[in-house]
């Protein structure tokens, strides 16, 4: 039985690095959608321009999590007998 090492650490290598992106990406959007939530009106009695944008970055980072989880599922299924 032959182990291909280099090949091993490759894949435990761009695994770590994928989960570490996705578990930061995912923390960025509970960040951007807790400030979303925020108080709706600043101190002029405006709303803020900046709880939109938030929101579109939230949504946009559980979109981009969601993308990476779907790519990982799809690589499992196409490489599967």
């Amino acid at each position: 039985m032959h182990i291909d090492w280099h090949g091993l650490v490759v894949v435990c290598v761009v695994s770590l690095a994928l989960v570490t992106l996705l578990v930061v990406v995912f923390s960025l959007g509970i960040v951007a959608l807790a400030r979303s939530q925020g108080p709706r009106m600043n101190g002029t009695g405006r709303s803020s321009a900046v709880q939109p944008l938030a929101r579109a970055t939230a949504f946009l980072c559980f979109a981009l999590c969601a993308a990476l989880g779907g790519y990982g599922i799809h690589l499992i299924v196409s490489h599967s007998p």
